[in-house]
């Protein structure tokens, strides 16, 4: 078996040179940013260790957060310590600085990226609930040009994401968070720091005087990958939050689940903290909005 230590690297020296590589197939390697998944499974033998490695981390065009019109732009090489820190990021998608701030400790986020969090498409991954309430969207690029997926669409299955062999992610583009709405974060795992969740959640809405006029929610380490229940977003709107609404709100969410059963949890309590986690939500929403 392949040692890390026989793994060929190359650590192309800007975004043109690292798609020229991936285009051609007998130079083509793995995509390795920080490295914070891919080498604990690579010398673990969980995976397989590749032949050849791409390392993008210092590629200054997958680098930055910068503001848009209506959205941030965070490019595929920026670290969980830069969202987590950004005044952009926490001003216009806090669930987003507040779930990078979970990841590991400082010296995970510090090299931790957020494509390579979203490419290792867990289902545990910490970011994509966060991510997959603003309604953004991922751009990845090839030399042929860029192709923009919806982050909704982007997650495939288990391990799996819409990107092609030749194909780098380079940016996400995130809605920013519109005026009266408010987002949260919350992960549950086995102990209060460095844990992999059990189940974690986001959300992004508004109310008015106590009635729901949006309402967008995703879960984490439920299902092959994170989920955001479109049903209940579609049938809240115009809802008065209430003990009534929140009971009826938690019984949906754990008849609509079908959660994964592992190690770190049973499919049982996910469901039932599922339920909890998105009530609580709701008491957040209906607090901080009025």
């Amino acid at each position: 078996m392949r040692s890390v230590e026989d793994i060929a690297c190359v650590f192309p020296a800007s975004l043109k040179e690292a798609l020229e590589i991936q285009a051609d197939e007998k130079r083509r390697g793995r995509i390795l940013a920080g490295g914070t998944d891919l080498m604990v499974q690579w010398e673990s033998g969980l995976q397989p260790a590749p032949e050849r490695v791409v390392g993008i981390l210092g590629v200054p065009e997958l680098r930055g957060i910068r503001e848009e019109d209506d959205a941030i732009v965070v490019g595929a090489a920026t670290t969980h310590w830069q969202l987590h820190t950004s005044a952009l990021v926490r001003q216009f998608a806090p669930a987003l600085a507040a779930s990078a701030a979970t990841v590991g400790g400082v010296q995970i986020q510090s090299l931790g990226t957020i494509a390579g969090n979203v490419a290792n498409a867990s289902p545990a991954g910490d970011l994509a609930p966060a991510l997959l309430v603003t309604g953004g969207s991922v751009v990845v690029a090839s030399v042929a040009g860029e192709r923009t997926i919806s982050l909704a669409q982007f997650f495939l299955g288990y391990r799996k994401i819409d990107l092609k062999p030749e194909e780098l992610i380079v940016r996400f583009v995130l809605p920013k968070l519109p005026y009266g709405f408010r987002e949260g974060f919350t992960k549950l795992g086995p102990r209060a720091a460095q844990a992999i969740s059990k189940v974690m959640g986001a959300w992004r809405g508004k109310a008015s005087a106590g009635v729901v006029e949006s309402f967008a929610v995703a879960l984490g380490s439920m299902a092959p990958t994170a989920v955001r229940l479109g049903d209940l977003e579609a049938w809240l709107p115009g809802k008065k939050i209430n003990k009534k609404l929140l009971d009826e709100v938690e019984a949906k969410v754990t008849a609509s689940l079908k959660p994964i059963d592992d190690i770190r949890s049973t499919a049982e309590y996910r469901g039932w903290v599922s339920g909890r986690l998105v009530r609580g939500f709701l008491e957040e929403l209906a607090h901080v909005c009025g």
